[in-house]
């Protein structure tokens, strides 16, 4: 059970996508910084967080909340703060961090 975060903008990078390719069923992401794009609706990734694969997505609502996002969201992402993304770390076997 991996923790992946990923902090680049789906817009620009393929970081999420080649992440979420490689997630397993019990794994999760949490998209922080400029990652919390890939968290809207109008994002093409986005229909990889609703497949419905087993992976929990999760995104940092300070940075969701830095870039006017909160209102954008797709409905399988849950916001978390910093105490939670604490505990998310904890309650993983280990975390892949994506650049």
């Amino acid at each position: 059970m991996i923790l992946h975060t990923v902090n680049k903008s789906p817009f620009s990078h393929s970081t999420l996508a080649d992440c979420v390719a490689l997630c397993a069923d019990s794994d999760s992401v949490l998209l922080l910084e400029d990652g919390v794009y890939g968290a809207q609706l109008a994002c093409e990734i986005i229909s990889l967080v609703s497949a419905g694969n087993g992976v929990r997505f999760f995104a940092l609502a300070a940075d969701v909340d830095a870039r006017g996002l909160r209102t954008k969201l797709h409905s399988a992402v849950t916001l978390i703060d910093d105490r939670e993304f604490v505990a998310l770390s904890i309650s993983h076997n280990s975390v892949q961090s994506w650049f």
